[in-house]
């Protein structure tokens, strides 16, 4: 998911999209594509929105990515890329990503490996700010998401990479589609949330062994590259 305006990032993100502002000198849009191609991704989707021209031009350099534009935008947010993404994804599984985060290639491997079919990571708490938090009930099934921690049994924090089947999307995205036009700024988070209240329950994967780090802003540049990089 690669269509945001990364406006926080102020005027790091006036030439290029927010996937592409460097961590350790390597833009982060290209740490997750390599990492996915090591650990065996042969087919990169990227839902694109401003300056979607820069994600264009990686296919040219990867031949595995194919980008498919939201001209919407910036009045939409990630549900509605992840919707708009429905026709090049048909029926298959796969793995969503977004693409302002760094982390280690076990948050893949870990993902590909366990059986459930639809599933959430998380990690113990590891963000000083944004952070997203989990609950889960006792068979593992996601129960509640909140940014304040306080308000649910928070067991871990949201990575931003989770695997979907393709039977899951389908229904998430005819869901969707019936409130497209009232909720257009809805998180694909929450969708997965109501999802697994409503229809197919979604696994959550707590592993404190990921390294990851989202990067919202200059802080967060900061304390990635000081504190997260180097066990990437």
């Amino acid at each position: 998911m690669a269509a945001g305006l990364g406006t926080r990032f102020g005027k790091m993100t006036e030439t290029m999209p927010k996937g592409f502002v460097p961590v350790g000198d390597v833009p982060m849009v290209i740490r997750s594509i390599e990492a996915l191609l090591a650990c065996g991704i042969q087919r990169i989707i990227i839902g694109t929105g401003y300056k979607r021209e820069c994600y264009e031009e990686l296919c040219a350099r990867y031949p595995q990515i194919e980008c498919v534009y939201s001209p919407r935008y910036a009045e939409t947010n990630s549900m509605y890329t992840l919707y708009n993404c429905r026709q090049a994804i048909g029926d298959s599984d796969f793995l969503l990503l977004e693409s302002d985060i760094v982390f280690s290639s076990n948050a893949v491997t870990e993902l590909i490996a366990d059986a459930h079919p639809d599933i959430m990571l998380i990690t113990p708490v590891t963000k000083f700010q944004d952070q997203y938090y989990v609950e889960y009930d006792a068979q593992g099934t996601l129960t509640r998401c909140s940014t304040d921690k306080s308000a649910i049994d928070a067991k871990g924090e949201l990575v931003g990479i989770h695997k979907l089947s393709g039977a899951f999307y389908q229904n998430m995205c005819a869901e969707y589609e019936k409130v497209v036009e009232q909720k257009p700024k809805l998180g694909y988070e929450y969708m997965l949330l109501e999802m697994s209240a409503t229809h197919t329950p979604v696994y959550v994967l707590n592993s404190p062994r990921v390294k990851w780090y989202e990067i919202d802003d200059e802080r967060d540049l900061q304390y990635a590259e000081e504190n997260v990089i180097k066990y990437l």
